[in-house]
């Protein structure tokens, strides 16, 4: 969930905000102390600003966004004030016992009280801070012995199949443990109340298959989009000795109905390429693949498979949940024979439109959405403007700087400007990741990708015939990529 506000630089409004945060962030999950020490964070922050920023007696706004997820809250504070160079600014211990100066103090504080603390300096578009504290809540093994959790059920002579709910979030959690113990991917299935609060929210919806005697044997869920009509299949589990009783198919065309019946145009899988299973799933129930995202997980150890410890990659497969025969696009020469492919695949005709005169604006419009626990971070274009190359190279520089492993920037192909920018992403180290189909605002976008590890291709498993030509695209301009830099 996310709030922005726009706020006056008056004193006034720092006490009222900081209360909203500390209230806002006990209802999202943040222990008292935590929620305290956002709190605080951001009022240091806020009163920088608001005293620092702007000359005496100037009006002004500047914005103000908490983002929530399962995981973190994050304020974000974003602000057209003076320059302020923090590199130059640095608090020191010495010369506060020296000469009293407490220069870089309120930045330290902030560093402490929060997990994470970004800094950027757009220049013309000001500065923006990221504040980040991360949600605890109970582990499984916090909640029942080990050894309790991993009895397997059962034969079962019949199977049922119902929609999760709260109720389910335990054995769902139980489910994920005793199936792949440390090794699933998405940490949150760990702990029931993350579970819970998804569904609370209506972040997800699911179906849960169980034995006659009521035990879960099947999970499957789809997680919905924060800013577009589509969900992911992207969290399933068949406990092992229930797999190859057609639990997968079952839960499956239940999850294709209720995407259905909600007016969901489509549904998308991030299928591993540790392995092609999840992918030969996929593709037998229609989805088609679209593109290849390098390094979005951790590396993890998948039970069953021996493969190399590098970051998981995966496949994106996208099944289409209401028919679109032709779309109207701006395709880049660069990618303009394969993203023609991969619509073909997906049963779209492709109009690629001409070059159009267009007047750049001054600023481009864009949303950072930073995964803090899978260390990568997504760029949205909204808008290009004549900024666009230096901002993606400072958000660029100081992501690496945080430790983030792989940075995507997601391109409008309904803006004609893309014809121009994609080779200027190339030259700085971007490259082909594929088609999002409806990813953002329901409409169709280019993802292109940067990444700082070293990825051995041959570990890199994939199914369809289109994932292996995509593949072949993101192999040979990742070695080219490699070669310059």
């Amino acid at each position: 969930m996310s709030l922005t506000f726009s706020l006056p630089n008056d004193i006034s409004i720092i006490e009222p905000t900081v209360d909203f945060v500390y209230k806002y962030s006990l209802l999202s999950g943040l222990g008292e102390k935590e929620a305290k020490e956002l709190s605080l964070a951001t009022d240091e922050i806020l009163t920088d600003i608001v005293l620092f920023a702007f000359e005496p007696e100037e009006k002004a706004t500047f914005q103000f966004s908490i983002n929530t997820t399962l995981n973190e809250i994050e304020v974000v504070i974003h602000e057209l004030g003076e320059p302020f160079d923090p590199e130059r600014h640095k608090y020191s211990p010495e010369k506060v016992k020296r000469e009293l100066n407490f220069d870089g103090a309120g930045f330290e504080i902030v560093k402490h009280m929060a997990d994470e603390f970004l800094f950027f300096l757009k220049g013309r578009e000001g500065k923006e801070f990221r504040i980040i504290k991360r949600i605890k809540h109970s582990h499984i093994l916090e909640l029942f012995k080990e050894e309790e959790i991993k009895v397997e059920p059962g034969k079962a002579v019949e199977y049922t199949i119902a929609p999760v709910t709260e109720d389910d979030a335990e054995d769902i959690s139980r489910l994920i443990y005793r199936s792949y113990g440390y090794t699933y991917p998405k940490e949150e299935m760990y702990y029931p109340d993350k579970i819970k609060q998804a569904l609370r929210e209506g972040k997800k919806f699911g179906v849960i298959v169980r034995t006659e005697k009521g035990e879960a044997v099947g999970y499957f869920a789809v997680l919905m989009s924060t800013d577009s009509n589509i969900g992911e299949v992207g969290e399933v589990v068949v406990s092992p000795k229930h797999r190859g009783k057609g639990i997968m198919k079952m839960m499956m065309k239940a999850l294709i109905d209720m995407a259905k019946a909600k007016g969901l145009l489509g549904l998308f899988g991030e299928a591993v390429t540790v392995h092609t299973v999840s992918q030969r799933v996929n593709a037998k129930y229609g989805f088609k693949s679209t593109a290849l995202v390098l390094g979005i997980f951790p590396p993890a150890k998948y039970k069953g498979f021996e493969h190399k410890q590098q970051r998981i990659s995966v496949v994106i497969d996208f099944l289409p949940l209401v028919e679109r025969k032709n779309v109207e696009v701006y395709l880049p020469k660069e990618y303009s024979k394969i993203l023609r492919e991969i619509y073909e695949n997906l049963g779209i005709e492709v109009t690629n439109l001409p070059k159009k005169v267009y007047q750049l604006k001054d600023k481009s419009t864009l949303s950072l959405v930073i995964n803090y626990n899978f260390n990568h971070a997504v760029i949205v274009v909204k808008s290009f403007g004549k900024d666009f190359i230096e901002r993606i190279k400072e958000k660029t520089k100081t992501l690496s700087k945080k430790g983030i492993k792989s940075i995507y920037v997601d391109l409008p192909l309904e803006r004609p400007e893309i014809k121009e920018f994609v080779s200027k992403l190339k030259e700085i180290g971007f490259i082909f990741s594929g088609l999002m189909p409806l990813f953002h605002r329901e409409k169709d976008y280019l993802r292109m990708q940067k990444v700082f590890d070293d990825y051995d291709f041959k570990e890199i498993q994939v199914f369809s015939e289109m994932a292996k030509k995509i593949k072949k695209k993101v192999q040979k301009e990742y070695r080219e990529a490699r070669k310059v830099s």
